[in-house]
């Protein structure tokens, strides 16, 4: 735990003082948006050191949450953009799963920090819920765009990847130092030197002992559209795990990623241009299908492939036979995305979808051919 604490201030502290070099990094041009974020960049440290100083005292105050099993864990993955946040809504939404919120994630992934943030909040309750209404204010202007792309709100089914932000492991940190060469290598997992791997999935795994004992009886239930290359490291830490891959058209699937992203560049200053975020994408894509295609076909009985365009014709359908196969019980469907309310479109990264197309096709083929696929709309 020591060992992985340092590395992560490390990286951090390695990619803060590369960011205050003028002139260095062209993916990162110290403007005001990113002077703005490198200014507050300490307090998100300070945040992540009180993590640590929460999981340090986790051990001493429930040392048997390292006891607690997970039984046929299910992983939604496969390619951003692809279905995955409405199907993992959906799946969570339904009777026996539990799965990480918002707030679990960027707030509280300890147990202590679990328990006295519940405590507030009850009292926050009997107030009149002051301390609620401004968290939630803070969350729609920090959104801001983005929530056309993606809902966000504290009690919402979040992406567990955000609780590896204290041991700096989760990719969206690339966003914000995209020069990285480690963060980067996040999302080729493979790709990362196997001690700094083995540290990553040890310490995912104890967060998610601690989510686990926090909801006992229930299972557990996990989506990350960037963990292509981590089902194999997942399939071998947990054996009796089940895995839904989601798919997409490449070409449509990566105009909307690209088009989600703005805001991230945003925000953090980064790649104004956009033409190091579209080139970056354009080959993680390749490399999430062609992970896809590997896993799918190395554990073709813990598998279903899920296409959007099936999930989009018939939701129902879908989400019973997947609940089905997952011998779970689903819940109501989701609210669909609002017509018009993210638009996206690949000539406006300077991409033509043909030629997406044509490099990714391939790949995307074959998991559509897969035997392993959930096919309900023809």
């Amino acid at each position: 735990m020591l060992q992985s604490f340092l590395v992560a201030m490390a990286i951090y502290g390695r990619c803060y003082l590369r960011s205050v070099l003028p002139g260095r990094h062209p993916a990162a041009p110290l403007g005001p948006r990113r002077l703005l974020f490198l200014l507050l960049f300490p307090l998100f440290l300070l945040l992540q050191l009180l993590h640590w100083l929460a999981l340090a005292l986790d051990e001493l105050l429930f040392p048997d949450y390292r006891q607690q099993a997970l039984q046929r864990p299910v992983f939604i993955a496969g390619i951003p953009r692809s279905g995955t946040t409405y199907l993992h809504r959906l799946l969570a939404s339904g009777e026996g799963f539990t799965t990480v919120r918002t707030w679990e994630a960027l707030l509280a992934p300890a147990i202590c920090q679990r328990r006295a943030l519940r405590a507030l909040a009850r009292l926050d309750r009997r107030l009149g819920a002051p301390l609620a209404r401004a968290l939630d204010w803070l969350i729609a202007r920090g959104s801001g765009d983005f929530a056309s792309v993606h809902a966000v709100g504290l009690q919402d089914a979040e992406e567990d990847y955000l609780c590896l932000l204290p041991v700096a492991g989760c990719f969206l940190l690339l966003m914000a130092f995209p020069f990285d060469r480690n963060l980067e290598q996040l999302g080729t997992l493979s790709t990362l030197p196997a001690r700094r791997r083995r540290a990553l999935m040890a310490f995912y795994h104890r967060i998610l002992q601690r989510h686990c004992y926090c909801h006992p009886g229930e299972r557990f239930l996990s989506k990350n559209a960037a963990f292509a290359s981590w089902l194999p490291y997942l399939a071998e830490r947990y054996p009796d795990a089940m895995f839904v891959l989601c798919v997409r058209q490449p070409s449509t699937a990566l105009a909307s990623q690209l088009s989600a992203l703005r805001p991230a560049r945003r925000l953090f200053g980064t790649d104004p241009d956009g033409t190091r975020t579209t080139a970056r994408f354009r080959r993680l894509y390749g490399a999430f299908l062609d992970d896809l295609v590997a896993f799918a076909a190395a554990a073709p009985g813990r598998v279903k492939i899920l296409a959007q365009r099936d999930l989009r014709a018939a939701p129902a359908p879908v989400a019973a036979a997947l609940a089905d196969w997952l011998g779970a019980r689903s819940g109501a469907l989701p609210p669909a995305e609002a017509p018009g309310g993210h638009r996206y479109s690949l000539a406006a990264f300077r991409l033509s979808a043909e030629s997406v197309d044509r490099e990714l096709g391939a790949a995307y083929s074959a998991l559509l051919a897969s035997p392993a696929r959930l096919a309900i709309a023809p």
